[in-house]
Formats: structure tokens, sequence, C-alpha cells
């Protein structure tokens, strides 16, 4: 994991991808040359308090930005969202304990909601390496398709676009010719997270979840992402901090 450090970032772009979605692009080489998939940063949301917790959607290590994903869900997002290109602010990153990549050979990669953008870093990242990658995600319906790529499997509730189901409707369309050797990579509602881990436990695969908590220190201090984790003790549980033991952790051991 790379040590934490805050700094004064600049936003270079800001792209709107539907009605409450926007994709906010920012200078920062420190942050977009040591970044990896499954990473977070920490932003401040303009006159609120607290920093709000994203996961890095893209990094561009030649020119030294990174990217990610705003959907309005409150004050702070909304805020967030209206920031003017040239807008500094202050940003904790790179947070948490990203995908570990080694030992396969193929790649699952599958995302829903916000979920999308840290998997946009890790097909960005995989692909770039020369390795077998395969992005199934699920929408609501047509207008929420966003970082939507040629090859993506595409899944909505309405059925107005791709298959007409769940995540796991995409999922069972798909040819999986060694699953020892194929890793699942998992972003979104917990809902889903749940079922992708127990659709890859059927089919003998290691899932790896990232949990979208909220995070509001980074740094594991103020205990509000806890998770619940398997565990020997009596209880049979314990609880770790999302933003320092995670925000990735392997499916099966994570109580949903």
């Amino acid at each position: 994991m790379v040590t934490r450090k805050e700094y004064r970032i600049k936003l270079v772009s800001n792209e709107l991808l539907n009605n409450d979605t926007c994709y906010l692009g920012f200078y920062c080489p420190e942050i977009a040359s040591s970044a990896i998939p499954g990473q977070f940063v920490n932003i401040s949301a303009g006159t609120m308090f607290l920093k709000r917790p994203f996961g890095i959607a893209s990094v561009d290590r030649e020119k030294g930005t990174f990217n990610i994903g705003v959907k309005v869900v409150g004050k702070g997002t909304e805020q967030i969202k209206e920031f003017e290109v040239g807008t500094e602010v202050d940003c904790l990153g790179p947070l948490g304990n990203g995908f570990d990549f080694e030992d396969y050979d193929n790649f699952i990669l599958t995302g829903g909601g916000t979920g999308v953008f840290p998997i946009n870093f890790a097909y960005e990242t995989l692909t770039a390496a020369g390795k077998k990658v395969t992005v199934v995600e699920g929408f609501r319906n047509k207008n929420q398709v966003i970082l939507n790529k040629e090859g993506y499997v595409i899944t909505t509730d309405a059925g107005d676009a791709g298959i007409k189901g769940t995540v796991i409707a995409g999922l069972d369309t798909l040819n999986i010719e060694d699953s020892s050797k194929t890793l699942i990579c998992c972003v979104g509602p917990i809902p889903m997270m749940k079922a992708i881990s127990s659709w890859a436990e059927s089919k003998g695969m290691k899932c790896l979840v990232s949990m979208e908590q909220r995070m509001a220190c980074g740094a594991g201090i103020c205990l509000c992402c806890i998770v619940k984790v398997k565990d020997d003790g009596p209880d049979g549980y314990k609880n770790v901090r999302c933003c320092k033991e995670g925000p990735v952790f392997n499916s099966q051991e994570v109580i949903f």
C-alpha cells in the first residue's frame, strides 16, 4: 500500500456523462504516478467539512493526471460536480489496498453504479499489460450506461440496452475455459457484489470485491467504514476498517 499524502490538486477537465454523473480530471503527478486499481482518494467537497471518497477511474502517468467519477447523491457531491476547470482543492491519496492481479491469466471485471469507475482503471491497467479481460456491467436503464467500451457485456434492469437482467445474467453468457486461472474483480452495490461472490464460488473462482463504505477520514481513525469479515474467534467475525484493511477484500471473507 502506498503511503497516503495530502496534496493540492487542480481540476483540468469536467465532463458530464448523464444528468447526475460527471467525469473529473485532476492534475497531481504524485497520485497519478503511484495509484493502482482499487485505490481511492478523499477530495474536499466545497464548503462541506468532510472530504468525500472516490475510486480512481483512470490515470495518465505521463501527463500527471487522474480521473474520478462523481454521481450526485447529496450536497457534497453536488458541489464537487459543479467545480470549474482551474479549481484547486485538497486531496488525500492514494488510499487503501488495491486489486492484486498476480498469479492470474484471465480477468472478469464486474461493476454497477459508481463501481464502473474503478473497474475502468482496472481494465485500462490490465489491457495495457496484455492480459485477457472481460467486462460485465449492470445498469438500471440505457440512460445510466456510462464508460461503455466495445466488447463490454452490458445488462440493464429495464432491458432497453444489452441483456435484460442483472450482472449475473451477463456472467451466465460467458464461456470460461479455466476457472482456476480466472480472477473476478467486482465493485458496486452490496447486493450485486454478494450475488457475484456466490456466483464465483459456484464456479470455483476467486472473487475480489471493493467495498463502497462511507470513508470519512480515509486514514483508519474515525471508524466509520467498518466491514465485518469472517474470523476464527468466538463471534465468528471481526470488524476491520474498509479504508485501511480494504477497500478490496476476498469476497469469501466478507460477511455481507
